[in-house]
């Protein structure tokens, strides 16, 4: 299909034929012995993976991140229809949120706390995943993530998302957004077309309520969680109580005290809008080579 491959696709083919070329670029450039793709338990995930195994891409296993705070349907969801292409394995965070907020309180409101929950939450148990499953204690192991984040899903994301980018705290990882360039309708389009089955919470939520950990999400989306899955919403309702207790604020309210350490804000798998989000992993993977 002949296309100017720099330009905003319009149409869901020339989407998929874009994302093909970026993608087939990046692994000719970073050379992964791994190809693993993201599953969120959300519609953008959800589209990147099923593109990746219908672009015939190397998927040689998916993740999907427990953060411990988010609604276990979605984990559910996930177990339930993913493995099939290729083995599923859960980085899972265990009961670190609950440990981590009952020791120091929740972790505040805003990007900088968001960072520093995604650390603990989500980039930790990836890495530690990925070390164990795939590099297996040899050096020099390279892993691509097929990420399903894309810019056009919010300003923040539009003036920083990078196609491609070098984990800064694992440099043999690398994560690579398959549907950059993607819209909303395009993506809808593609999901509905594949007959792509979508999680129930993520339908209902508008996001994958896998991570709801208080720095981000508003008092209306807890309500909102809380009467989707009333158990969740007794956790919650339960461990708040506790933390304010033991530390004076609860969830979703600024920490009393400010972390002066900033936080690792390379998050591939949320908001992606801190400033420093890690090396380019070359200025081929922006204007590839024809």
């Amino acid at each position: 299909m002949m296309m100017n491959i720099d330009r905003k696709p319009e149409t869901l083919d020339e989407a998929i034929a874009q994302s093909a070329f970026y993608a087939r670029n990046a692994i000719e450039l970073f050379s992964p012995k791994h190809v693993v793709t993201m599953v969120s338990g959300g519609n953008d995930s959800a589209a990147c993976h099923h593109l990746a195994i219908e672009l015939g891409l190397p998927v040689t296993m998916t993740i999907h991140g427990r953060t411990g705070c988010g609604l276990q349907g979605t984990t559910d969801f996930v177990a339930a229809n993913y493995g099939n292409d290729a083995p599923l394995e859960i980085a899972d965070a265990g009961k670190a949120y609950e440990e981590y907020v009952m020791r120091k309180g929740f972790f505040g409101k805003g990007v900088d706390a968001h960072g520093f929950a995604y650390r603990i939450l989500k980039a930790g148990p990836f890495r530690k995943l990925v070390s164990a499953s795939l590099r297996k204690g040899k050096t020099g192991v390279r892993v691509m993530m097929l990420n399903g984040a894309f810019a056009a899903e919010s300003a923040n994301r539009k003036a920083n998302l990078k196609r491609g980018r070098i984990d800064p705290g694992a440099q043999g990882n690398m994560w690579f957004n398959l549907i950059h360039d993607w819209t909303p309708e395009i993506r809808d389009e593609y999901l509905q077309t594949r007959s792509v089955k979508l999680n129930p919470v993520a339908q209902a939520l508008c996001r994958s309520g896998e991570c709801m950990c208080g720095t981000m999400q508003t008092d209306a989306e807890r309500i909102e969680a809380a009467a989707f899955d009333p158990a969740w919403g007794r956790w919650l309702t339960e461990l708040d109580n506790a933390v304010i207790e033991k530390h004076g604020f609860g969830w979703g309210k600024p920490a009393s005290k400010v972390n002066k350490n900033r936080p690792d804000l390379f998050m591939p798998m949320c908001v992606d809008c801190g400033q420093d989000h890690g090396p380019l992993l070359s200025g081929s993977l922006i204007k590839p080579t024809r």
